[in-house]
């Protein structure tokens, strides 16, 4: 039980990255093993000591841990023993969701198929389909705007599960936890369900795809250069307050970014011509493939689509309201029996809210969901890169005048 370990996943804004984000108290050393060991018995009935034999490690290296994962609101203490507050999914826990999951997809699938006509001549109306195939722009708008987006809000109107939860240092997301096994990968890696978007003022840089890996986007990069400097030196505060500063050189950075794809779509730009600031800038986009340089004549051009904010409030909701009205009976008959047969699960044990966990259950369903989308052709399929996974990107301008 030693290498036994949780893989955790975290849905909404984190915020800075300090000692209140989940994924700086997450990636404690010890923290994934602490936790499983905390799922895996009944609440309450393991204490440090008990966990700090179980993990062959010394007592005060358990609290210390603890001490972290407690300030984020993910375990509860009761007489020096414990008990988690977020939604974790063991094998036992996996193997019994699938059964209420798998053949749902296909009907959920079929039905969108079905609607292509009405859905086409929605999507017909975006701008960027005078550079893209249909596939390439309904996998961002269906699998993810839509299924990762939209549908929170129209089935937490539903009451069918939240779309977000308060945390300490008043932050707003939902922490799940898998156990770390093959035969969960699946369901936790290797499904299409996972949305990255770095905001920043007028821009929304996004990523959407499977969990395979370490993707190549601005999000992800920003996240690993601060999870780096979390850890560049022996003195943690330092090493905090500099990650606060880098929080907002990198927003800076983005708008930046933002404005010269905003001067691509507008004008033509000449790569040589460009200032040596914007030169870097350019680089930067370049290397993470938001933009690329045509070697004849050396003008930038955007390489990935995008969206614009009036769109996604007005066409893209359009076609949300179709999809997720027509989806919704199938997909409550499917959290009617979650909900019903969940009294032996991980979740029901630790008395987790349900909605919380019927969170996660929806990105289970819409990932299998997209996966047939994929298989059988409606939307495009993501090429799969080595160590970075299946992913496709995206960009949202809300500033219409930018462009």
């Amino acid at each position: 039980m030693q290498n036994a370990k949780l893989n955790f996943y975290f849905f909404g804004d984190t915020g800075e990255y300090n000692k209140y984000n989940p994924a700086y108290a997450c990636s404690s050393e010890y923290a994934d093993k602490i936790l499983y060991l905390i799922a895996k018995n009944e609440p309450f009935s393991i204490s440090k000591i008990e966990i700090a034999r179980s993990l062959n490690i010394d007592e005060e290296k358990v609290k210390r841990v603890i001490d972290k994962i407690q300030l984020i609101n993910a375990v509860e203490s009761k007489d020096d023993a414990y008990k988690i507050k977020f939604p974790v999914f063991l094998e036992e826990d996996v193997i019994e969701m699938e059964k209420y999951i798998n053949n749902e997809a296909k009907i959920i699938g079929d039905k969108i198929i079905e609607m292509k006509e009405v859905i086409y001549e929605k999507v017909s109306k975006l701008r960027c389909t005078k550079n893209y195939e249909y596939k390439r722009i309904l996998y961002h708008v269906i699998c993810d705007q839509i299924f990762d987006g939209t549908a929170f809000e129209f089935f937490s109107e539903r009451n069918t599960f939240c779309a977000s939860k308060i945390q300490p240092d008043n932050r707003d997301y939902i922490i799940v936890a898998y156990e770390d096994n093959d035969l969960i990968e699946k369901h936790s890696n290797k499904l299409l369900c996972s949305s990255n978007n770095y905001r920043c003022k007028d821009f929304i840089f996004n990523s959407f795809g499977d969990s395979n890996g370490s993707r190549k986007d601005l999000f992800r990069f920003f996240k690993l250069v601060q999870k780096s400097t979390d850890k560049a030196s022996q003195f943690n505060e330092l090493n905090m307050s500099y990650n606060k500063l880098l929080d907002h050189m990198n927003q800076e950075i983005a708008i930046e970014c933002g404005k010269l794809i905003c001067s691509i779509i507008k004008d033509k730009i000449i790569y040589n011509q460009l200032s040596e600031k914007e030169k870097n800038l350019a680089k930067f986009l370049i290397e993470l493939e938001y933009i690329d340089v045509n070697s004849q004549d050396n003008v930038l051009f955007v390489a990935i689509p995008v969206f614009y904010d009036f769109e996604i409030s007005t066409i893209i909701k359009e076609i949300s309201n179709i999809i997720l009205t027509s989806i919704f009976p199938i997909v409550k008959d499917v959290f009617d029996n979650f909900k019903a047969n969940l009294l032996n699960s991980t979740v029901a044990r630790h008395k987790v809210d349900i909605k919380e966990a019927g969170n996660e259950v929806w990105h289970q369903i819409f990932g299998a969901v997209n996966e047939y989308l994929v298989k059988e052709g409606f939307v495009e399929a993501p090429n799969n890169r080595e160590e970075e996974g299946r992913y496709l990107k995206s960009i949202v301008i809300s500033a219409v005048d930018n462009v």
